[in-house]
């Protein structure tokens, strides 16, 4: 399977847009908590995707397709010798991570359990990021045939400090089709934990479809306009996400190319992040009440 690494990151995004907020003379139009809650929301919002991305990858590997490791033994080093050419994406290769695979055999649709364990000192990915604690991917039927689930869970899962709660389901749409593989992803008891003590809580469901192209470079993410995210942020205050238009990412680009999000904190504050025509540029436009500025992501 090609890894898809279609859902990348907006913090870097969030990240850069707090100097702007920061710094502007028309700061009084919004706080410093007011951006603080609207950037871990996106950061959230990333590491849940990143799961989805990595059961897409397990479940869609040798092992669980054909029962490989089908006992439950302990892989070894993903990627290790054991399991060479089985899951090859580089956030399963850090020194001490583990794959434990329990295959449904006798079922005639592939089903089972994917474990992956990070250990407790740290798992480095090339991206930077820091992963301990462990996965579970519960997955019934092929990853792109209609009416199959995978449901993500976890046991002290953390990534970068920040602890991800909660049940991710993954279910394969009707009218779905090989080329645009088509999902409904939705969150319920979702919680990150940050290194402070302090928790924000988010439910959400989302619609994407996966539009392969001509190459692996050429594949896009499209996010539908009805997807919609709420919760409560660290310090307490209520929010919404909804999308104006819907979500483009592509793969060669680390933000959305285009698309527009809308955030409301406690039903008052409203924030929207124009993505743009399409163009890989990673620069965005921003309104706060009525204040419009053009930031470019670094």
């Amino acid at each position: 399977m090609k890894n898809n690494k279609l859902l990348k990151s907006t913090s870097i995004l969030m990240i850069a847009s707090i100097a702007w907020m920061s710094s502007c003379k028309d700061e009084e139009k919004i706080s410093a908590r007011d951006t603080q809650d609207v950037t871990e929301e996106a950061v959230t919002d990333t590491y849940f995707q990143d799961m989805d991305d990595m059961a897409g990858v397990a479940v869609q590997s040798d092992a669980a397709t054909n029962g490989r490791l089908a006992d439950g033994r302990t892989g070894g080093r993903i990627g290790g010798r054991e399991v060479t050419g089985v899951i090859t994406d580089d956030r399963f290769k850090c020194s001490g991570a583990t794959v434990t695979i329990v295959a449904d055999l006798n079922s005639t649709t592939p089903k089972g359990v994917i474990t992956v364990n990070f250990g407790t000192t740290g798992c480095h990915d090339l991206r930077g990021n820091t992963r301990t604690g462990k996965l579970f991917f519960t997955y019934n039927g092929k990853r792109f045939v209609n009416g199959s689930t995978i449901v993500i869970t976890g046991e002290n899962y953390t990534i970068n400090g920040i602890k991800i709660e909660g049940t991710r389901t993954l279910t394969n749409l009707p009218g779905s089709t090989a080329e645009a593989p088509k999902f409904n992803v939705t969150l319920a008891g979702g919680k990150a934990t940050f290194q402070d003590g302090t928790s924000a809580t988010r439910e959400s469901s989302i619609t994407m479809t996966w539009v392969r192209g001509t190459t692996v470079a050429d594949d896009k993410l499209v996010v539908d306009q009805n997807s919609n995210a709420h919760g409560t942020t660290r310090g307490g205050r209520q929010y919404v996400v909804s999308l104006l238009k819907e979500l483009e990412f592509k793969r060669s680009c680390g933000i959305a190319v285009s698309g527009t999000k809308k955030y409301v904190i406690d039903g008052t504050k409203e924030v929207t992040i124009d993505y743009g025509d399409g163009t890989c540029d990673k620069t965005v436009t921003i309104t706060l009440n009525g204040i419009t500025r053009t930031i470019t992501a670094k």
